[in-house]
């Protein structure tokens, strides 16, 4: 009976061993390859979120200083039309409607703005401007 036993026992272990050895054996490559790749699928992830951050901030700063430079690029160029502009301007009119006065502080202040670079500037409640009455004095000094 002993005897029995052991070579049953013998035969499971062999059999069981022999299963272990197919089942590692059994993976192709390909699928091992897949099951490294799911075990370590955290630094994937990680891998990837730092390439995309890297990918996105170089993006944004390449953008921001493009915006600088065109931004510095049109001051300039807003410089000689303002100067190209200001030859051709006869005069500017400012209109505004105001029930507290702040409106008309600022058309002063733009007023003060715009005569500070040659050009005469006249301030206009719009409440007293009739465009019928002085559409002829327009038109003249166009």
């Amino acid at each position: 009976m002993l005897s029995v036993f052991v070579v049953v026992t013998l035969c499971i272990s062999r059999v069981s061993a022999s299963e272990t050895k197919v089942s590692q054996n059994a993976l192709s490559p390909s699928e091992s390859y897949l099951m490294s790749v799911w075990h370590n699928r955290l630094y994937l992830y990680s891998a990837a979120a730092l390439v995309f951050g890297i990918w996105f901030s170089v993006k944004v700063a390449l953008k921001k200083n493009k915006f600088f430079k065109d931004s510095k690029a049109q001051k300039s160029s807003d410089h000689s039309d303002r100067d190209a502009v200001a030859a051709h301007v006869s005069g500017v009119k400012i209109f505004y409607g105001s029930q507290t006065g702040t409106a008309k502080g600022f058309a002063e202040e733009l007023s003060e703005e715009v005569k500070t670079l040659g050009v005469p500037a006249k301030v206009i409640d719009i409440r007293d401007y009739d465009p019928d009455d002085q559409l002829a004095d327009e038109v003249m000094l166009s």
